[in-house]
């Protein structure tokens, strides 16, 4: 198996070449301490931040929370409800009483206190269906919480990658502003001397203020790469952060990937979106059976216990007092009752309908998320592939680009060879040098990319490629 290194020296002895190829080189922060006040930042502990503060991973946590209460409580429809109920009445003139059993004619008082209970014996098995349908969507929403974790430590991951892309950038061009400077310098030497004219050193200034502005574009390149980093994890935008990039120094590339149809393979069993999908075609299955339920009888058993009290008193009973009243009026009863579903205007009819057109959808669901799964794992399969001959050629218009600018500036200083000619050379030089430093971070996102996209990645080492989480 082929290792492809991210870095390939082209040469050596040369400050800037040096800064372009050492991938796992330290920052230019590294060099300089940053402001007291400035809070750092390290790429695990930006991890840790967007998993705790990330207000995606927030809801679908809340999401997942919501799932497990209804679970309980479709779980709850199998256990018998329990209710207390108890009333003070006060009536003036004739009336009928329940308590004494006849007709009062003065004012009197009445209490009483019930309980009651009843379970559901049998409804057509729709708690059993709604409870397994609460039970494959609650496991959906973890699975899905699971995936968002991933999916925002992705971010994360992508967004330190282009900050020390940028970063590489700005040091390129930071060099190449040292190089400007160095040969104004001695352009000017030349021009004093006599050896070339004053227009060379027009040139040269034009080309240093050239180069200074590449570097501020830059700059503001690197940090608007800083401020999508500190959307992502939620910071305060008032602070100062320094963001430690990981050090991978010596990192390698795989350049002969599995092939296409068995990355596709792998994605469809590691998937976490794909498991989602599944858990919500369950559940919508689980629906239409419990809309189906509505076609059965229900079978249901209820009792009830109580007493009543009144100021009347009751009748051939010599104690009339309140205990008494109680325990003399004590009762209660069972009852089994049975509902039979004749005819409800077709309610139950739609019902079941929408639920199977839900079911439907929740399968078309399913068939379109493989197809999404399937299609990412290839375009990024075929990215990786173009990323891997695009950072060949960057290295080799490197060299090719070193070569000229190097017998370009020997030509200009023995006169065989004008300014306009050097700045070409010099400005394809920079540019290759450019091109292959986002040669090398986009091949190494994009290996980042099929590990993501395949489910390998793990959100407590993303960098490692570690085992995703089960």
């Amino acid at each position: 198996m082929r290792r492809l290194p991210l870095f390939r020296p082209v040469s050596t002895g040369l400050s800037l070449l040096a800064v372009l190829l050492a991938f796992g080189a330290a920052p230019a922060t590294a060099q300089m301490q940053p402001p007291q006040d400035t809070t750092q930042v390290t790429f695990d502990e930006a991890v840790r931040t967007a998993l705790d503060q990330n207000t995606n991973i927030k809801r679908a946590q809340a999401q997942a929370r919501q799932s497990n209460v209804q679970v309980r409580s479709e779980w709850m429809d199998f256990a018998p409800d329990l209710n207390l109920s108890s009333s003070v009445d006060r009536s003036v003139g004739r009336g009928f009483s329940e308590v004494v059993g006849g007709i009062t004619r003065q004012t009197q008082d009445e209490f009483r206190l019930n309980g009651r209970s009843s379970i559901t014996l049998f409804n057509g098995f729709e708690n059993i269906s709604s409870l397994r349908g609460a039970r494959e969507q609650a496991g959906a929403d973890q699975t899905n919480l699971k995936r968002t974790r991933r999916e925002v430590v992705f971010d994360v991951m992508d967004q330190f990658i282009s900050l020390v892309e940028s970063r590489e950038i700005v040091r390129v061009r930071r060099e190449q502003v040292a190089a400007q400077r160095q040969r104004l310098r001695q352009i000017e030497q030349f021009v004093e001397a006599g050896s070339r004219p004053e227009s060379d050193l027009f040139t040269a200034e034009a080309d240093l203020a050239d180069a200074e502005q590449q570097l501020l574009q830059g700059k503001r390149e690197r940090e608007v790469t800083q401020t999508r980093l500190i959307q992502t994890l939620q910071l305060n935008p008032r602070e100062a952060y320094d963001f430690r990039v990981p050090d991978l120094e010596g990192a390698t590339l795989d350049s002969s990937r599995q092939e296409l149809p068995a990355l596709i393979d792998e994605a469809f069993q590691k998937r976490l979106d794909l498991r989602v999908a599944e858990a919500e075609r369950r559940a919508a299955e689980q629906g239409v059976r419990s809309a189906r339920s509505a076609y059965y009888p229900t079978l249901s058993l209820s009792g009830s216990y109580g007493t009543d009290w009144s100021s009347q008193g009751l009748r051939n009973v010599s104690d009339e007092s309140f205990g008494n009243q109680l325990d003399v009026n004590r009762g209660g009863g069972v009852s089994l009752e049975i509902s039979i579903p004749i005819f409800d205007r077709l309610q139950r009819s739609n019902q079941v309908e929408q639920a199977q057109v839900q079911a439907q959808d929740a399968e078309y669901a399913l068939q379109d998320q493989r197809q999404e799964i399937a299609l990412q794992v290839r375009q990024s399969y075929l990215d990786y592939r173009n990323a891997v001959q695009q950072l060949e050629a960057a290295n080799k218009r490197l060299r090719a680009a070193e070569r000229a600018r190097t017998a370009a500036q020997e030509r200009y200083e023995l006169g065989s060879a004008d300014i306009v000619e050097l700045q070409n050379a010099i400005r394809d030089y920079v540019d290759a040098a450019s091109q292959q430093v986002r040669a090398r971070y986009e091949l190494f996102f994009q290996q980042k990319r099929i590990d993501y996209n395949v489910g390998r990645l793990s959100p407590s080492a993303p960098l490692l490629g570690a085992p995703a989480e089960p």
